[in-house]
């Protein structure tokens, strides 16, 4: 229900820091017919897939028609802990989320208190 477009920055700005995700809503009415669970974003009223399917990707990592990186990485960050609590590991390492605009930044430390640092970076591929 979603295409992503990547916008670049001009020719004489870095482009990979100027650039952004266009974030556009496709119809899926076809695929609704099929599956039977997902309603269409593009055909039906919010407060009706705010009912029936909770908060939209859109309102939850975008601001305006664009995917924002800070909100993004909360959302990312916030799976990951969530995640990490029903994992086997976890009963042995302590995961910290340490905070970061850009990436998730991630602290692992067993029970030795050894630490191993994480950083996932987000990207997109042209």
């Amino acid at each position: 229900g979603h295409a992503f477009h990547l916008e670049l920055g001009t020719a004489e700005e870095m482009p990979a820091r100027n650039s952004r995700l266009r974030v556009q809503l496709e119809c899926t009415c076809t695929r609704e017919r099929l599956a039977g669970e997902m309603l269409c974003f593009l055909h039906h009223p919010e407060e009706e897939l705010r009912k029936n399917q909770g908060p939209s990707l859109l309102g939850t990592l975008c601001t305006g028609p664009y995917l924002d990186m800070e909100k993004t990485t909360r959302w990312f960050q916030i799976l990951v802990k969530a995640a990490w609590v029903v994992l086997p590991q976890s009963r042995h390492s302590r995961l910290t989320v340490l905070p970061s605009s850009c990436s998730c930044k991630l602290r692992l430390t067993n029970a030795s208190d050894s630490t191993l640092p994480i950083e996932m970076m987000f990207g997109v591929q042209q």
